[in-house]
This record gives structure tokens, C-alpha cells and sequence, in this order.
């Protein structure tokens, strides 16, 4: 017996000293690729000695006598914190992600590279200009730099899946950017939906069910026309699946942004608010840095990977970003040679495709090779295996992104702008994605300006698909950009952009139909009229307000709904849920009853609605679209005669008051099964609650380590404090507001910042997660850009010599 317990004793004991020497040397592999943030460090691709502060958050202060020496810091300090994450990013675009993750990575990488970010990435670094290469190439010697001196102390992530990271390429951060331009893009996803709608429901049930349908022109998809949706489910498919890869939730991408000058001011100098809506993930997708030399002195947030700030401020002008929401891409239908399949017409001739050989690399496995073919309306994108074989016509899809452009020229000059005019000219070398570019000056002026590429179609608008060989369809040039939308110095003393309709329809050229609801836009208009003067209080509150205009519209409708069915008949349960929404305000606060029930209301009122005569594939596709359907929804209870409140899979015909009941009785069912049967456990932060997943946290115990959260989550898609989830997966907040941004000119060292993880990459660093209860409360750090102050208060100072 006592031999028993010794041997079991000693098993034990075996154990721990295993877990602890495996906990010991993780441990330590992991806090080894932490940061230097203190002493000296020799760096031989400087000029001149870099000065490095850092702040409590681990805000680098930078600090040089020349622009580039500033680049080359910049690139060794971002390194420093987020290598793997650059790594991850540029791996994602140039389609090499099979290569780190194998066999199930193999289809996105083909979709990536028939995007061609990484083509598209080396043409913009050959047609840059002499500024922008020289910035590109010093932030790329900086990143180098670090990669060299650290191949013995890599982050984690590298250890975990078995690679190192190859040397930094110019080619790299400009394919990175076309990343991200085609994350903000979603007429790709949405065209091919709009036109299936069209030919399963016609076109008057279409027009219902998508927003500013267009109003003139040939609009209904012929039956003789190929189903071209049909043809391309697999490149859609690997679109979405590259999106839940990067944590991109279905729906559209919208940010916030709002400014008012000095007349609306407390304190007579312009004020500026942006928070953009990405995905809120670990680390966050944005790097916050200080960059100061003799030629300019600017803090905001950067993308890891790309150098330069892209929303931020100087001492003299500030400006924030949110999604033009362009339609930036059109699909054309090809017709194929019978006679030689290699050969389209272009209308009057057969023209051979362009073809180009592509080699997938696979982690433990055999590389997968295969042929991308292009016509001159871009690439081919059908899902015809071989390709083309037994078909008379394919898919070709032109994008905005494919223009050879330079965006990085357009963010040095907005970072060096003083002016107006200045930043203007920053924006003119602006092309995708399309932004809503917003502005304010030390001098008081503000003013808005829609940067980016808009096609000139040849009679016609981009929903449909057109025939790849007529005129009709064809980009014939772009909107001149002296014409794009912009406004200076407005009447009003303020300027809103929340993804909202731009201008009104006696503007002449097609922009887009993908608005995001006018909810946030709404509110914001609501609380900057309310007040003859703001300050940067009543900023930080809007920022944070989780009060949903969409809910206040139609509660009445719901309310007068109910009550009239309780005249009629007592119900307590109809009873209790009345009282729950009469009493309610609109707040969507976590720890809201009401909040809970309106959105599980919501949901319903949607699938109640649309399944039934869409189906269950081409519902799921529509609900995909985000916002769309919601934004549908609430036109849709305007009008009572509408027949898609119809269940056509019963005998009666329901009305859009059964319609409402319904719903109400199925998100009462829902919560019920989510949250419990108590109506006391229904709140709202309960069942809406948000986890920031790094990209390997997906499993345990790797989770525990990577990921942050979750955590309880007011508001929803419709409130200015974005909290979005998908239709397809409630509540899980996914999206958000990924940094805010306040600027203040009345005391610039008085404006905030937040993001919404941490400065860090490295998941036992204290700086990976220091930011995230800030971000969840409400609150902020500031943006000293005073050096005597970032000296006197930095917690780490790093000097860098040549």
C-alpha cells in the first residue's frame, strides 16, 4: 500500500517538475522577444542619433533630426512590438498563408492572388514616387534591422508554427495596403446577391429588399442570361472564408467621424472626433506612434506594416478617415471562342486571355499549382474547373485597386499638411479604397473631401453584370477630382460622416448604393445640434453613446402593434414584454432588459420577413450583406401593403402586424434559450459579449494566452459606440470602434487617444492588453506631443545610434 503511494507520488511529482521546466522555457521564449525600451542601441542603417521615448502605454515617442532616420526608427520600433503580425499581414496578401498553415489555407490563397495584391504591390512600388520610395525604403531597412539582430529571439508565434520570418521587401507594405483596401470594399460580395434577387423574386420584390434600388435603366437580369452568381459560389465562398480569417465579421465596415469649428467650440478652436469600425482583434489592428523631426511633429495611429500615420494630427491640421463606401467593383460577363477556348470577344475581334502560372507552397505537403487568366476586363473569377471547359461565357471583375496608384505620397503630404490647400493635394493622390477624409486647422477652418478613384460607367451603374464585349458597363474614366463631393467651411459650423448617403441625387455621377443606415449619423446630427457649444466632454460622451436612433424610430410601431392586440385580449406574457419596451429609451446599456429584447426582436423580424420566399442559401447570402438588411427592414415596416410580410408557407396571408408579433413572441423564445427563462437574466451584455482572438487563439489552451475577453458589450450595429454582430451569429460583438481619436486646438496636448488591445504583439508583455479596460470604459489616454513633458514623464528611454 505504502509502495502504491509512493509510486504515485513520485508520478506526480514527475509531472509537475515536467509542466514547470515546459512552463520555465515558454516562459522564457516568449518574454526573450520582448523589447528593449531602455539604454542603447547601435543601429547602422541610421545617419543620425534617434532619440525613443515611451509612455505608460508604450507609446513610442520618436524623436529625429532627419525624415528618414524618423522611418528607419519607426520600422525597428514597430517591429519591435507587432513583427508577427506584420508578418501574418503580409503573408495574407501576397496569398503565402498555406505556407505557415497548410492544406486548409490553400483556397484562400488562390482567391488573395486572383486579387493580385502582391502584383498590384510591386507595379505601385515601380511607379512611386522619389519621396514616397525613399520613406518606404528607409521604414523597410528599420523592420530589417530588427529581423536581423533578433533571429534568436522571435515572438512566440514564429516557435509555434515552425518558421522565421524572410527579409521585409519594399513590395511587401504595398500589397499590405491593397489588403486593406480590399477589406473596405464589399460590392464584390454584394453585386452578385443583388442580381441572384433580381432573377429568383423579379425586380419589383428586389427593390424592396435593397436600398436606393436604382431608378432608371435596364435593371431586370434576362433568363436567358447566364446565372453568373452560379459560376463564381467558390470565389465567393474562399472571399468569405479570408474574411473570418482576418476577423473580418459579415456585414460592412463603418466608422464615425465628426468635427465642428470654432463657432460650435467651448473653446474657439475646431474639435475632431474619429473612431473607424474594424475588427477588434488581438493585437489591435492599429500601432500608435509619435514621429517628430525638423519637418514635421505628428502623433495618431499607423498600420503595422505601411509607414506613416493615417489618422492622427500635427501642431496644425487634424483629420480622420471612415469608408466612402464606394462601389469599386463590377463583374462582366465574357464570351468565349467555341472554336479556341484561350480566346475571348472583346466586340469586334477575338482577343487571347493574358494568363500568368501561380505556385501555392503547402506546409507539409505538395505545392498546388494553377493558371489565372485575365481579359481586359480584369481577372477571370469563375469557379469553372478546368477552367473554362464546356462553358460559352465566364466571369471577369475589374476593381478600383487594381489602378496603379500611390497612396503612401498622399499620406506623407497629409501628414506635413498646414493647410487646407496642403492637405487637399495629399488627398488628389488618394485612390482605394474610397474615404471620407475629414478636417480641422489650428487656424479654425474645417472641411470634408471624399478621396478615392470613382468610376465613370458607360450607362449604367455597377449592380449588374455586364456583357464583357459591349461599351455599356465600361469604365470610360474617373470623376474628376476637383468634382468629387467635398465641403469647406459649411454654414452649419459642422461636418458629420458616419457611412451615411454623401449627397443628394442632383449630384451627376453614380457613387454607390451601399450607405450604411442613417442611425449613428442620425444621433450624432441629434447631440452636435442640441448644444450652441460642445467641448471635448461632450465628445468623449457621443463617442461612447450606446442610444440607438434606429430602435427609437420604430418602437412606436411596435408598441402601438401589441397594445393593440392586449385591447383585444389579456396576455401577461404579451403584457410583461410591452411594459419592458414602453419604459425603454432606446439605451442600448449592457445591463438593459429592453436592449436584449429589441435586438432578439430584430433578428426575428428579419428571418420572419425574408426566409420564407428567399430560401435558406440566398438568405444567409443577403443577411451577409450586414447592415443592408436591418436598413431594409425599417422601410419596410413603413409600408403595411408590402408583400414580403407574407409567409408563403402558409395558407393565411399574414400581415405586417402578425408579422411583428411573431417576432416579438420568437426573440422572447430566443433569449429564453440563450440567456435563461428569467427575464432578470436578460441583459443585454449577458448574451452581447465580445472576445478579441489573435489568429492562433482559436484553440486551446493557446486561447487562454492570446485571446482577450469576452466581455459584456452594450450597443449594437445602430448606435454611435459601434458594437456589430453578425445576423448569422448573435450576439457576438465583432466589430467596432478599433482606435478613438479626439483632437483638441485649443490645447493639442489635451487630445485622446485609445485602441483597443494594446501597443504590444506580445501576449506577456504588459502593453498587450493595458489598453483594453480603457477601450471597454469609455475612456482614453492622451497625446502629448510636447517633448519637454514626454521627457519628463516617459517610463523608457532608448537611444539609437548609427
Amino acid at each position: 500500500m505504502l509502495t502504491g503511494w509512493r509510486i504515485s507520488f513520485g508520478i506526480l511529482i514527475f509531472i509537475v517538475l515536467v509542466v514547470a521546466v515546459v512552463f520555465f522555457f515558454s516562459y522564457r521564449l516568449i518574454t526573450e522577444s520582448l523589447p528593449q525600451t531602455e539604454g542603447t542601441i547601435k543601429l547602422p542603417v541610421l545617419e543620425q542619433v534617434v532619440q525613443l521615448y515611451r509612455d505608460e502605454n508604450g507609446v513610442p515617442h520618436i524623436f529625429a533630426k532627419k525624415e528618414l532616420d524618423l522611418c528607419r526608427a519607426a520600422g525597428y520600433v514597430t517591429a519591435q512590438d507587432r513583427l508577427w503580425q506584420m508578418d501574418l499581414n503580409r503573408r495574407t496578401a501576397a496569398g503565402r498563408l498555406a505556407e505557415i498553415f497548410g492544406k486548409a489555407a490553400i483556397e484562400t490563397d488562390r482567391f488573395i492572388r486572383v486579387w493580385g495584391f502582391a502584383r498590384v504591390g510591386k507595379e505601385m512600388v515601380a511607379a512611386m514616387s522619389p519621396e514616397s520610395r525613399q520613406a518606404l525604403e528607409a521604414y523597410t531597412a528599420g523592420v530589417n534591422a530588427f529581423i536581423e539582430s533578433h533571429k534568436d529571439r522571435l515572438p512566440i508565434e514564429f516557435s509555434l508554427l515552425r518558421y522565421e520570418p524572410e527579409k521585409w521587401r519594399l513590395e511587401d507594405s504595398a500589397a499590405f495596403i491593397r489588403l486593406m483596401a480590399w477589406r473596405l470594399s464589399f460590392s464584390w460580395y454584394v453585386d452578385p446577391v443583388l442580381a441572384e434577387l433580381v432573377q429568383n423574386l423579379g425586380e419589383a420584390k428586389a427593390r424592396e429588399v435593397f436600398p436606393d434600388f436604382p431608378k432608371a435603366g435596364a435593371l431586370i437580369i434576362q433568363p436567358s442570361v447566364i446565372p453568373f452568381w452560379t459560376g463564381i459560389d467558390e470565389f465567393l465562398d474562399s472571399g468569405l472564408a479570408l474574411r473570418n480569417f482576418m476577423g473580418i465579421p459579415g456585414g460592412q465596415v463603418g466608422s464615425n467621424s465628426w468635427v465642428v469649428a470654432g463657432q460650435k467650440s467651448e473653446c474657439g478652436k475646431p474639435l475632431l472626433a474619429n473612431d473607424p469600425h474594424l475588427e477588434l482583434t488581438a493585437p489591435s489592428v492599429w500601432y500608435e506612434m509619435h514621429l517628430s523631426c525638423a519637418d514635421f511633429n505628428v502623433i495618431g495611429v499607423s498600420l503595422p506594416g505601411a509607414p506613416g500615420i493615417l489618422i492622427g494630427h500635427n501642431e496644425d491640421i487634424a483629420w480622420g478617415l471612415t469608408n466612402g463606401m464606394l462601389d469599386d467593383v463590377d463583374f462582366y460577363i465574357e464570351k468565349i471562342n467555341p472554336d479556341n477556348p484561350n480566346q475571348y470577344w472583346d466586340g469586334r475581334n477575338w482577343l487571347d486571355f493574358q494568363t500568368l502560372e501561380e505556385e501555392i507552397m503547402v506546409k507539409d505537403s505538395a505545392p498546388v499549382k494553377f493558371e489565372i487568366k485575365f481579359s481586359r476586363n480584369g481577372p477571370i473569377v469563375s469557379n469553372i474547373h478546368p477552367m473554362f471547359k464546356d462553358s460559352a461565357d465566364v466571369v471577369a471583375m475589374r476593381w478600383t485597386g487594381h489602378r496603379i496608384s500611390d497612396e503612401l505620397t498622399a499620406m506623407l503630404k497629409i501628414q506635413r499638411a498646414k493647410n487646407w490647400d496642403e492637405f487637399k493635394d495629399g488627398i488628389r493622390n488618394f485612390t482605394v479604397p474610397a474615404q471620407n477624409f475629414i478636417f480641422a486647422s489650428e487656424k479654425g477652418d474645417i472641411g470634408y473631401y471624399l478621396g478615392g478613384a470613382i468610376p465613370i460607367r458607360k450607362n449604367s451603374t455597377g449592380l449588374f453584370p455586364h456583357n464583357g464585349w459591349e461599351e455599356n458597363g465600361q469604365w470610360s474614366e474617373y470623376v474628376p477630382f476637383e468634382e468629387q463631393p467635398h465641403v469647406f467651411n459649411p454654414p452649419e459650423n459642422f461636418i458629420v460622416t458616419a457611412n451615411n448617403k454623401i449627397i443628394d441625387d442632383r449630384y451627376p455621377y453614380y457613387l454607390t448604393n451601399l450607405w450604411e443606415p442613417s442611425s449613428r449619423a442620425d444621433r450624432i446630427n441629434q447631440v452636435l445640434r442640441e448644444k450652441e457649444k460642445l467641448s471635448l466632454a461632450d465628445f468623449r460622451a457621443l463617442q461612447t453613446d450606446v442610444t440607438s436612433s434606429y430602435a427609437i424610430k420604430i418602437l412606436p410601431l411596435i408598441l402601438e402593434t401589441v397594445k393593440s392586440r392586449l385591447d383585444s385580449t389579456t396576455n401577461e406574457n404579451l403584457q410583461l414584454l410591452f411594459d419592458i419596451l414602453r419604459d425603454w429609451d432606446g439605451e442600448e446599456s449592457a445591463e438593459s432588459i429592453a436592449a436584449a429584447l429589441f435586438n432578439a426582436f430584430n433578428l426575428k423580424l428579419i428571418e420572419n420577413t425574408f426566409r420564407d420566399e428567399m430560401g435558406s442559401r440566398l438568405y444567409e447570402n443577403y443577411i451577409d450583406l450586414g447592415n443592408v438588411p436591418t436598413r431594409v427592414i425599417g422601410f419596410l415596416l413603413e409600408n403595411e401593403q408590402s408583400l414580403w410580410f407574407d409567409d408563403i408557407s402558409t395558407p393565411e396571408i399574414e400581415t405586417r402586424n402578425d408579422i411583428i408579433l411573431r417576432s416579438l413572441w420568437d426573440g422572447r423564445e430566443y433569449l429564453a434559450n440563450t440567456a435563461g427563462a428569467e427575464i432578470s437574466d436578460w441583459a443585454w451584455g449577458r448574451i452581447h459579449t465580445l472576445t478579441m482572438e489573435h489568429q492562433i487563439g482559436s484553440r486551446r489552451p493557446l486561447d487562454v494566452v492570446f485571446n482577450l475577453g469576452p466581455f459584456p458589450r452594450g450597443g449594437s450595429k445602430m448606435t454611435v459606440n459601434n458594437s456589430e454582430y453578425s445576423l448569422q451569429h448573435p450576439f457576438a460583438a465583432t466589430l467596432g470602434a478599433s482606435t478613438r481619436q479626439l483632437v483638441d486646438f485649443c490645447d493639442l496636448n489635451n487630445s485622446l487617444s485609445v485602441i483597443t488591445s494594446g501597443q504590444s504583439g506580445h501576449p506577456l508583455s504588459e502593453h498587450y492588453r493595458d489598453q483594453a479596460s480603457l477601450w471597454l470604459e469609455g475612456k482614453y489616454h492622451r497625446s502629448v506631443m510636447d517633448r519637454v513633458e514626454i521627457e519628463q514623464t516617459a517610463v523608457a528611454h532608448l537611444v539609437l545610434t548609427p
